[in-house]
């Protein structure tokens, strides 16, 4: 059987797990954003919760690749879980982890703490302050000033 064939077809045996894992990934994000105080938009809340799901199911999928023997289906499922709880920051994260493991040099600091995403756009940068001799401070680019 040609190599292309049999990873298809192994492809094909994991999809259910995956599938799992993005439902359990996305409904676990949902969860946590619905039970916030106010009631969140429709728009960033899908968003939020379809990341969070594929953010599951590449999280399971690399599990399931490099542990060997194969986890438990139980585990894997609760590691989706946990990933859809932290969002698709997660990624961000394992990206660089990743990265610095390689010998890689990162183009995107580590994900910000919060709910907003990694980008080059919402990176923190330091701006120098005009007083001699103070602290640099804490700046965001692409963001308005909070009023």
């Amino acid at each position: 059987m040609p190599p292309s064939v049999s990873s298809f077809s192994s492809l094909l045996a994991l999809a259910p797990l995956l599938g799992a894992a993005f439902v359990a990934g996305s409904l676990t994000q949902l969860t946590r954003q619905l039970a916030r105080p106010q009631v969140p938009a429709l728009r960033p809340t899908a968003a939020q919760s379809t990341a969070a799901g594929i953010a599951a199911l590449s999280v399971v999928a690399l599990l399931s690749a490099t542990i060997s023997p194969a986890p438990a289906p139980a585990l894997l499922l609760a590691a989706a879980c946990v990933t859809g709880w932290s969002g698709p920051h997660i990624l961000a994260r394992l990206g660089g982890l990743i990265e610095r493991q390689l010998g890689l040099v990162t183009a995107i600091p580590d994900a910000p703490v919060g709910d907003h995403a990694a980008s080059a756009e919402h990176a923190p940068v330091h701006a120098p302050d005009p007083r001699p001799g103070s602290q640099p401070s804490l700046q965001t680019r692409g963001r308005r000033p909070r009023k």
